[in-house]
């Protein structure tokens, strides 16, 4: 004989059984209804032809296809189900004449495709199995939160899980993901369930079947047999309760109940690889295919390209799970799952309770930031059942206890209508939520794409979109340092460099804002037309480009080309152009969506604050990284008032008259003002000059010296950064002078000019012969 207790709640919070198998019932319908309308709906995902083409070819050749598996990543279990439909109806595709067969996964299943688009109604066939193991696990969740804590709870978790966009976007989807969820979950409910007293065999068989065909699901299937097998060992170790062992109950499930259910969950994974056996490793094991599996998920982990954040990186990031977690799940579910946890923990929870919760969620969590696999936040659909236990059995406690029923009721119906109008406004295109904390599903492609955001579920959006608009491009620019004029399409994904060949194809595109955005996922681009010049390029530390890669960047070969050193000059040329830097001279700016990089000069940005960011290349490859910067209009020079005068002259006997800018001198050059910037220990000056002739081959430079008001010399920084050999009438041209904070002076004068460096020869000041310097008195910025 044995003793099952119940928490006091169990009971207080139980109501009309009618009234609760109705509202549940109502609740699964409702959920199917909602899964098979969205699935008629959608196109393919990405995914769904792989798994589609590789289930086909198990169920039409058998063992004779298991090397697919390796490469393809996924036991076979739910592949074949997914494509059990396709093949009922067409079981004579010629898969073992297909290219790529049987060892080339990526060519065998791009061969499928056309035998799967001929099928109009395969996709909502191969979704149906996902479909009803979705609603199953519905039921699960709500069984095992009834258990727990009694029919509210179970209603509260099964509105929760119903209204979790995530579980539904991917609940009508061909893939591996949903499915083996509940598998996992109906293997860990058995468990718990074997667990408690008294030990039975049904659910012993249940457990070791089902953790089997979880297996045979996807590779995590070991995380679940784990926390399964911990649930076991914990209640066999655990001490018996003294009523129970008065009464001769037993700890937990007898050795022979173990030994049997573990010796099943093997053969049922054997069983799915055709009892085939082979070494690994140097090692003799069955189902060789299955553990061979794991040798190839490196290849998710470090050769995908992955975005978050604006940024990309090949392999990822610890923070992309948790980043994920919170801009992907509604606010009020985030809330619900908070507040079910505290109320829960406000309690002690049994031993067996909190291992069966709380287990798996950690150590399928703690596993997913370390493998790294930042591929979409799908990948933590496992831990969202015991979320939403949580939520159920918490807020069922919290709700219905206190002196604030009322009020807290309220508060739980807000919190569920904002949720299910949260989600239900996106269908069928929940695979696109994200929350309000970033603005809504709109601003999603800036945080995260691919299965997050635009997994392919917009291709028909995109091609009724291009058939009533023929003349919007949904290429990559071939110019794509300044891409021609016109309206462009493009998914978010490939905007943001993941899923296509070429990670900067629409770099251009990043850095500018969409005219509109289309299911979310498509965004559309006006590129007005800029009628390029020049290309000038920033030889410190090294011109990034070659000729051949900017004539193919910009799609012109006539552009006028000059190089100058931006440490020291500034170029102007003359009307609208591009500027390319080595990404050396720029640095990261610490924001929470990656920012344009900035200069760390702050001449360089000084001059380029005009100037528009729109290209950047974050990574070294074939050349150096680099920024282009696009420049439309020149800004003006600076006003000042100066003066003419011999060199030898003391600021204070300058003429009493002011010349008037620009100024011309007697060489290809005239004087257009001057700037002065300070901070503690420099004093920098930038004197602007126009060019009235070029190119120049004679060599020459540009007088840049600090004085006081008595003439006394405090520093020389003579100096010309922009070769004359690259000059053209009408360049502008930006000379930076740099000094050492002069000490105790007040007033502070520039004496500035141009000469020939091969006679050392000053050039006087048009129509002014003995005036071979000009004077400006300074004004310093800080």
């Amino acid at each position: 004989m044995t003793l099952r207790t119940r928490s006091p709640g169990e009971y207080r919070l139980s109501g009309s059984r009618f009234t609760f198998h109705v509202s549940r019932y109502a609740l699964l319908i409702a959920l199917f209804a909602l899964l098979t309308a969205g699935a008629r709906r959608l196109p393919l995902t990405a995914d769904e032809p792989a798994h589609i083409a590789v289930g086909y070819a198990l169920l039409a050749r058998g063992t004779d296809s298991l090397p697919l598996l390796p490469p393809y990543g996924h036991p076979p279990l739910l592949a074949a189900l997914e494509a059990l439909p396709l093949y009922a109806r067409n079981p004579t595709i010629p898969v073992a004449q297909l290219a790529g067969w049987p060892d080339a996964y990526d060519r065998y299943y791009q061969s499928f495709q056309p035998y799967l688009r001929a099928e109009a109604w395969a996709p909502f066939a191969a979704r149906l199995p996902t479909i009803f193991l979705t609603v199953i696990l519905a039921a699960v969740v709500a069984r095992w939160a009834r258990d727990l804590w009694g029919p509210r709870a179970a209603l509260l978790a099964l509105v929760a899980l119903a209204c979790d966009p995530t579980l539904l976007a991917h609940g009508r989807l061909a893939t591996t993901d949903v499915g083996s969820v509940a598998f996992g979950t109906a293997a860990l409910y058995a468990t718990w369930r074997w667990t408690q007293p008294p030990a039975r065999w049904r659910w012993a068989l249940g457990a070791g079947c089902l953790l089997g065909l979880t297996l045979l699901s996807k590779q995590s299937g070991v995380l679940w047999a784990a926390a399964a097998g911990a649930v076991v060992l914990t209640a066999v170790l655990r001490p018996r309760p003294p009523a129970v062992a008065i009464l001769g109950g037993r700890r937990g499930p007898p050795r022979l109940q173990i030994a049997v259910a573990a010796a099943l969950s093997l053969a049922v994974l054997w069983a799915g690889y055709g009892f085939t056996g082979g070494t690994v490793g140097g090692v003799d094991l069955p189902a060789p295919g299955y553990w061979t599996t794991f040798l190839h998920l490196d290849r998710f982990t470090t050769q995908n390209v992955v975005f978050a954040l604006g940024r990309r990186s090949l392999g990822g990031w610890w923070w992309y799970y948790p980043l994920a977690f919170l801009i992907k799940n509604p606010l009020p579910l985030l809330i619900g799952w908070g507040l079910g946890l505290l109320t829960l923990l406000r309690r002690p929870l049994s031993a067996a309770r909190l291992l069966a919760l709380g287990l798996f969620p950690l150590l399928y969590t703690g596993a997913a930031v370390a493998s790294g696999m930042n591929i979409g936040y799908r990948h933590l659909l496992p831990i969202h059942p015991f979320l939403h236990l949580i939520l159920g059995g918490g807020l069922a406690r919290w709700g219905w206890t206190g002196v604030l029923q009322p009020w807290r009721r309220l508060a739980l119906a807000a919190l569920g209508l904002w949720t299910v109008v949260g989600t239900v406004r996106l269908f069928p295109n929940e695979i696109a939520y994200f929350n309000e904390l970033i603005g809504g599903s709109d601003e999603g492609y800036r945080y995260l794409v691919d299965s997050n955001l635009d997994w392919g579920q917009s291709a028909r959006t995109l091609q009724d979109y291009l058939e009533t608009n023929p003349s919007v491009r949904d290429e990559p620019p071939a110019a794509r340092f300044s891409p021609p004029p016109g309206r462009v399409i493009v998914s978010a994904s490939y905007l943001q460099g993941v899923g296509i060949s070429d990670p900067d194809a629409y770099e251009w595109l990043r850095h500018r804002e969409p005219t509109a955005i289309l299911d979310h996922t498509l965004l559309v681009y006006d590129v007005p037309p800029f009628p390029a010049a020049w290309f000038a390029q920033c030889t410190q530390p090294e011109a990034p480009l070659d000729e051949a890669t900017i004539a193919a960047g910009t799609g012109r070969a006539d552009l006028r080309l000059a190089d100058f050193d931006c440490t020291q000059s500034w170029l102007y040329p003359a009307p609208s152009g591009l500027y390319a830097l080595h990404h050396d001279l720029l640095h990261e700016r610490a924001c929470l969506l990656r920012c344009p990089p900035a200069p760390d000069d702050a001449f360089l940005a000084r001059r380029l604050a005009p100037a528009r960011l729109s290209y950047e290349q974050e990574r070294p490859g074939r050349r150096p990284a680099f920024v282009l910067y696009e420049l439309s209009t020149a800004p003006a020079p600076p006003a000042v008032t100066v003066y003419g005068a011999a060199a030898a002259t003391a600021p204070s006997a300058l003429p009493a008259d002011p010349l008037r800018t620009p100024l011309a001198l007697d060489g290809p050059l005239a004087f257009l003002g001057a700037m002065a910037y300070t901070d503690d220990e420099t004093l920098e000056v930038e004197t602007w000059w126009r060019a009235t002739a070029g190119p120049i081959t004679r060599s020459l430079s540009l007088m840049g010296h600090l004085l006081s008001a008595d003439g006394q010399v405090l520093g020389a920084a003579d100096g010309l950064g922009v070769s004359p050999i690259v000059w053209r009438s009408g360049d502008v041209i930006v000379q930076r002078h740099r000094f050492l904070q002069p000490a105790g002076e007040t007033i502070l004068w520039l004496r500035t000019g141009a000469y020939w460096l091969d006679t050392m020869t000053r050039w006087s000041v048009v129509g002014s012969p003995v005036a071979d310097a000009i004077f400006v008195r300074l004004e310093v910025t800080p």
